[in-house]
């Protein structure tokens, strides 16, 4: 009896410090920081951040303030990328880091979350608004450094509590409390590895004191029943029995070092590698654990049926929010989702595919149904819709943005795995690259695995770590359909590429636009201009015969190759984001042009060969000042004025404003930079070019955004461009239009109005041009 005492004790006591040390692992497997720790606290400061304990007591102090006041905020320091760990792909976009951490926390808290960049902002709120909380941050300045970020975020912090109603007193200064400055930079992934250790060495503690626990408390009830035989047995008998009583501590110390080999092993197991490969790859989400019931709901599938979540219960369901007329993301999703069924090999019958429509403009049937045919999955899934309020109302109790802005439909790319019982287990967000998509549906097997009662396996051993691309620079060859191959690389020429995918004919006349590209050759042919290779992006097609039947079904054989790209390293080494894309590429390797059909629309064959014509021109940068005004002069006095004041650092936002209103009746390019934007540097020689050819009828301005005029002077010194700039900030510009991270450009047209922002860095002239000639000169 005793003896099974001590079995059932020292198994419960291994069972916790195996079950520690298999969470473990988990934990420090998390990509995102701070989701871990705005669970339960209101401010993450990254290690990056700099702050002093003092200034992070005093932010505690003042959310503890807005929190008893009755408007709860919670706050993310993001300093640098080092702050993201796994998305990395969000730095300097705090609008989209914000929705992203409101989604990873919307199970755990549903209130006011803020984000401070060095370039800006981020707030998230579910069920609510962000335009009028934007509103009130605007203005906003963020200095370098930790006193800059530190004040900039108490100012946010007062402003959104005013807005909320409540009035706060920033406080002074918590005195007592040393001002030791977090440490920077390269330490900041010490300080993880610290706290791993930290956390398993108090499990073993624990562990360790639960089992001299144990034994002192069966030390008197061994010693009184065993005592008697021990007296009635000589020394032999004695030492026998002293033997068989040190078995259970002896027992006891074995499981203790087993228990200590096993998290030491788990600590440098294949698991742990891929963890680790995991979180250093920017292009997959490693998955943000949940809890709590799914909400549920009833919606039509793609034929007509109603369909509730309650209906899948005893099987794992993985559920997407999908465009359904979407090029970029989406269809990466989806394909993750059908390889995920298929590693499961039988198992995968015991999982569901669901999607739920998130284009408010595209949400009949017959946009579920396209989808589902055209991407093979008509009988693989059940692609939901309903009334735009029915789909509202499942988009807030998942907490996925919706929405239409600019003309473009933007959502949360979320999937979400459900358990057999309908719980929540994890949310992933669908990175943009192609190579990632296998990488995703094994992780999402793995999960839906690890749900089922058996566990069963999954027929996949793919490695986490980023695929290294095919790059415009490296040789190499792609298959071709027909037979033989197309080579890739760098050659004797410039090339023209068009990566397509059969789906693409949902939102446009794809074989008649590949046709038509035939008379795009047959000039290229005849005058020198690159020849085009279309790229079928065979790593999303719905099978490996898609590519055949579309091409019998066009009208006649194209005149150009087509090659296969079925791993996605080709689209991903060529900088492809949605479906068709075209790339010109110089003769050494050099992205020159590229456009996305999507939202810039098909290029008639005249268009065609006038912007690969302006890309490879790309006229040589002014050598000089005195070149710059040669180039420019005649200009209206207007635009004279600025060229005067080349490459100058002026006021603020209100001095922004007043010179917009002055150039009334003049197109205007505005580009949004910084002198620590590393993209932007890269494009401002892009910059020159263009203002120095197009200066004599398009405004130029910079908006020197978030910087230092100190930083921002020595900068304007070392890359000087014929316009001056002036100092803003992301909130600012907020106004003006909407900024999601730097560089972006914005074309304001003659009438005053905003027509089109670029996020992002142009890495080509003739893209750049491009917009140039479409949004400021309407051509």
């Amino acid at each position: 009896m005793i003896q099974r005492r001590i079995t059932a004790v020292v198994l419960a006591v291994l069972a916790a410090a195996l079950t520690a040390g298999w969470v473990a692992p988990l934990a420090r497997a998390d990509g995102d920081p701070g989701s871990d720790v705005l669970v339960n606290q209101n401010l993450f400061a990254g290690a990056d951040a700099g702050l002093s304990v003092q200034q992070q007591v005093q932010l505690g102090g003042l959310l503890k303030s807005a929190a008893g006041a009755g408007v709860p905020i919670r706050v993310a320091i993001i300093a640098s990328p080092f702050d993201l760990g796994a998305v990395t792909g969000l730095w300097h976009n705090p609008r989209a880091y914000a929705r992203f951490l409101g989604l990873e926390l919307s199970l755990a808290y549903q209130q006011r979350l803020l984000v401070v960049m060095p370039n800006g902002f981020g707030f998230n709120w579910p069920g609510h608004q962000s335009r009028p909380a934007y509103r009130a941050l605007a203005g906003i300045p963020i200095r370098p450094g930790a006193d800059g970020l530190f004040a900039a975020t108490v100012e946010a912090v007062t402003k959104l509590a005013r807005a909320g109603g409540v009035r706060l007193a920033p406080g002074p200064a918590v005195s007592g409390v040393p001002g030791q400055a977090v440490s920077h930079g390269a330490s900041a992934p010490p300080v993880r590895t610290a706290r791993s250790t930290e956390n398993l060495l108090g499990i073993l503690a624990l562990a360790s004191l639960a089992l001299i626990g144990v034994l002192l408390a069966l030390r008197p009830v061994l010693a009184s029943r065993l005592r008697p035989h021990l007296r009635r047995r000589g020394w032999r008998a004695r030492l026998a029995s002293r033997r068989r009583l040190t078995i259970p501590g002896g027992g006891i110390l074995v499981a203790a070092v087993v228990v200590v080999g096993v998290i030491a092993v788990r600590s440098n197991a294949p698991t742990d590698s891929a963890a680790q490969a995991l979180a250093a790859n920017p292009y997959l989400d490693p998955g943000t654990s949940l809890a709590g019931q799914a909400p549920d709901f009833t919606l039509s599938d793609q034929f007509g049926q109603p369909v509730s979540l309650h209906d899948f219960r005893g099987k794992v369901v993985i559920l997407a929010f999908n465009d359904s007329e979407c090029t970029t993301m989406c269809p990466l999703t989806t394909t993750a989702m059908l390889d995920a069924k298929a590693m499961l090999g039988r198992a995968g019958s015991r999982v569901q595919l669901l999607g739920v429509d998130a284009n408010p403009a595209a949400i009949s049937l017959e946009d579920v149904w396209s989808y589902s045919e055209l991407h093979g999955m008509l009988h693989s899934w059940q692609y939901l819709t309903g009334t735009l309020s029915q789909l509202e109302q499942v988009w807030r109790e998942y907490a996925v943005e919706a929405a239409i802005e600019h003309g473009e439909i933007t959502h949360t790319p979320a999937l979400f795995v459900i358990g057999p019982q309908g719980r929540k287990a994890k949310v992933y967000i669908t990175q943009m690259s192609y190579t990632a998509v296998p990488q995703l549906g094994q992780l999402l097997a793995r999960e839906a695995a690890s749900l089922l009662p058996d566990d069963p396996a999954v027929h996949s051993n793919l490695p986490y770590a980023r695929v290294p691309p095919i790059t415009p620079t490296q040789r190499a060859s792609l298959p071709r359909a027909g037979g033989g191959t197309v080579p890739l690389g760098p050659g004797s020429s410039a090339r023209l590429f068009l990566f397509f995918a059969t789906w693409d004919r949902e939102t446009s006349g794809l074989a008649g636009q590949l046709s038509a590209l035939d008379r795009y050759q047959a000039i290229a042919a005849r005058s020198g201009l690159p020849r085009l290779t279309a790229v079928d992006e065979a790593s999303v097609e719905p099978g490996s015969s898609a590519l055949g039947d579309f091409l019998r079904r066009v009208p006649q054989p194209l005149s150009y190759p087509v090659a296969i790209d079925r791993s996605g390293k080709v689209a991903d080494g060529y900088e492809v984001l949605a479906l068709p894309w075209f790339v010109l590429v110089s003769p050494s390797g050099q992205l020159l042009y590229y456009r996305e059909v999507s939202t810039a629309g098909w290029p008639s064959t005249s268009v065609l060969v006038r912007y690969v014509k302006a890309a490879l021109a790309r006229a040589p940068q002014p050598a000089g000042a005195a070149a710059t005004r040669s180039e420019l002069a005649g200009s209206p006095p207007a635009l004279a004025s600025l060229h005067d004041q080349a490459a100058r650092l002026l006021g603020g936002q209100p001095a922004l404003a007043a010179r917009i209103h002055a150039l009334h009746g003049y197109p205007i390019v505005i580009n949004a930079w910084a002198s620590w934007c590393a993209p932007c540097r890269e494009e401002f020689g892009l910059f020159a070019s263009a203002s120095a050819r197009y200066g004599r009828q398009v405004a130029f301005l910079g908006a020197d955004t978030d910087d230092s005029a100190g930083d921002a002077r020595t900068f304007l010194a070392q890359h000087p461009v014929s316009y001056p700039s002036y100092q803003t900030t992301t909130s600012s510009l907020s106004a003006l239009a909407a900024i999601e991270g730097l560089p972006s450009t914005i074309f304001i047209s003659p009438a005053g109005k905003v027509v089109y922002t670029h996020t992002g860095q142009y890495d080509a002239q003739g893209t750049l041009d491009q917009d140039i000639a479409s949004y400021a000169l309407g051509g």
